[in-house]
């Protein structure tokens, strides 16, 4: 088992450098939008040297420098580049090739796990720092959602399967149909306009950080409730499903004619071998509403990852750096999960044996 972990985890790394380095590329293709005031564009260009992704060229030349000036005056310069005219001469920052660039990004990385600083979103301050600021809200919305939608949609489909066919089934399955045709995002808009706005019984957005604790555990009853929707019925939906196979199979009925009850039979043998494909099924769903968080987070207001990531990504003013550690953090939160998957098939099921050898 150690054996495998370790290979799953080397093969984790493996994947979130690779996932990394294509992000990196295409974001480098892209226009870069440095701050725009001068004092904080020009720490933005000469941290971009010290990271290697530029270097300084002093222009002395008059013919060159006069040409440099009518390009600024038109705004018809290089593409990334940057130049400070200091009367004499002209300080230019100029982007190193491409695959330069990329192995001193690497090299960054690798030994100072450096992802650079933000250049839009809050200035200067090292990207990471932003991002661990806001993980908290959205670990915590995302968790709290996690211990709602569990047990009631094991609930839900445990009742729908021992009363199959059964008025209760009708309703439930009915119930789930609905549910998990709405999007999250529109259960989020009709919870706001209705319990919001509308009654006025909870905040209409996410309250800051210095409101007053009873306020503030209110504001997190509409995020929560938005996530819980489509999970609670994919769940229900699945332990039907799964509980009503296990319940008309050999084994089972050979368990009720050796004198267990109907109740023993369904809690000794019939759930817990549902449980193999249910239980990875909710980290899956874990990992799911952690990223499908981002929008429900834009639309109340929470401060937390997913809204940054969005800001991040406005037109003409996204921040690269942010974008990229972004990126990381929810690569390594799905790769994780994946394992996390695969590991609980073996403590569910002790016949599984993850990573054995015939």
């Amino acid at each position: 088992m150690a054996r495998y972990i370790t290979i799953r985890i080397i093969w984790i790394f493996i994947m979130l450098f690779a996932i990394l380095s294509v992000n990196f590329i295409l974001f480098k293709l892209a226009p870069a939008y440095p701050p725009a005031d001068e004092d904080s564009k020009t720490a933005y260009f000469n941290k971009q040297v010290s990271d290697g992704y530029m270097e300084i060229a002093l222009v002395t030349d008059e013919s060159e420098m006069e040409e440099i000036r009518h390009q600024m005056a038109t705004a018809t310069t290089i593409k990334n580049s940057y130049y400070e005219d200091k009367g004499d001469l002209i300080r230019a920052y100029i982007p190193v090739p491409l695959s330069t660039q990329y192995f001193n990004w690497i090299s960054n990385l690798i030994f100072k796990f450096d992802f650079g600083l933000s250049t839009r979103v809050e200035v200067g301050r090292p990207v990471f720092s932003i991002i661990g600021d806001r993980m908290v809200t959205t670990l915590t919305i995302n968790i709290i959602a996690l211990f709602f939608y569990a047990p009631i949609g094991l609930a839900l489909g445990i009742w729908a399967a021992l009363k199959k066919n059964k008025l209760e089934d009708n309703i439930i399955s009915f119930l789930v149909m609905v549910m998990i045709s709405i999007p999250s995002f529109v259960v989020m808009i009709c919870l706001v306009l209705i319990f919001g706005y509308g009654l006025e019984w909870v905040p209409s957005i996410f309250p800051p950080k210095d409101a007053d604790l009873a306020l503030r555990i209110r504001g997190y009853i509409l995020p929560v409730l938005a996530m819980t929707f489509g999970p609670i019925a994919s769940l229900t939906r699945t332990t039907r499903a799964e509980l009503t196979e296990v319940l008309t199979s050999e084994y089972l009925l050979l368990a009720r004619t050796k004198g267990l009850t109907r109740k023993q039979a369904v809690i000794r043998h019939a759930f817990r071998n549902s449980l193999v494909p249910l239980v990875p099924g909710i980290i899956y769903s874990f990992a799911g509403i952690l990223s499908g968080s981002v929008v429900i987070e834009m639309i109340y207001s929470v401060p937390g990852t997913g809204t940054i990531f969005l800001r991040a990504l406005t037109k003409n003013a996204y921040d690269y750096n942010l974008l990229l550690a972004s990126t990381a953090f929810y690569t390594c939160v799905g790769l994780f999960a994946v394992l996390i998957v695969d590991l609980t098939y073996g403590l569910i099921d002790p016949r599984i044996r993850m990573g054995g050898v015939r």
